[in-house]
């Protein structure tokens, strides 16, 4: 397991018409931002982005499975 502590930070781009979680490694300043996942509100579809090499596989698990079911627009039932 990885000894690097990293943090997920949620937020919406009106700019790309989206929602993102955003994979940082803690206590950097600035921010060290390492990957991002991004759910498209025009496409419905999520695209991940690496912005460093050699993540921990447990890490980016994380972020996808969290950004599956945090990202999308919740649909209620009427």
């Amino acid at each position: 397991m990885s000894k690097i502590k990293f943090e997920l930070r949620r937020g919406s781009d009106v700019i790309r018409d989206g929602m993102y979680l955003e994979l940082s490694i803690s206590g950097t300043s600035p921010l060290r931002q390492v990957a991002e996942v991004f759910y498209s509100d025009i496409t419905h579809e999520f695209f991940l982005t690496c912005y460093e090499e050699k993540i921990p596989l447990e890490a980016v698990e994380k972020l996808i499975s969290l950004a599956k079911t945090s990202l999308p627009p919740v649909r209620s039932e009427q």
